[in-house]
């Protein structure tokens, strides 16, 4: 029993510090309907990832490159009038107009398909 709980402890550890990126299954549940869909966060080892949501073609999309490449630069900046903070905006190959990158899946507060609030997200894909 001491050893199973052992070796889970240290595959934890080991494999929170593997793997770059994750995979998540998100779903929403709202009145009328039950929404599910996967989204990814972070690179693998050799490379790295950002995500955006394009709200024109209504699909998450994923901007890659090469670790041992210049990481992308943002194609431009916008003031956000509600927390006064610059966002950052970046030319998704998937999407016509440029788009704030999500940096996590904590930061993901609204379901972008319903507007909900209350996401429920499973890690389902590791990314090495």
């Amino acid at each position: 029993m001491l050893m199973r709980l052992m070796m889970t402890i240290f595959f934890l550890i080991v494999s929170s510090h593997v793997f770059a990126g994750t995979g998540y299954e998100v779903t929403v549940e709202t009145d009328e309907e039950t929404k599910s869909y996967m989204v990814i966060f972070g690179g693998g080892r050799l490379f790295a990832q950002h995500t955006g949501f394009d709200p024109e073609t209504k699909k998450f999309v994923y901007l890659r490159w090469s670790r041992a490449e210049e990481p992308p630069k943002p194609v431009a900046k916008i003031w956000n009038h509600d927390t006064g903070e610059i966002v950052q905006l970046f030319k998704f190959p998937q999407a016509k107009n440029p788009l704030p990158v999500i940096p996590s899946i904590k930061a993901m507060k609204v379901c972008p398909f319903t507007g909900s609030k209350e996401l429920k997200a499973i890690p389902r894909l590791a990314i090495d």
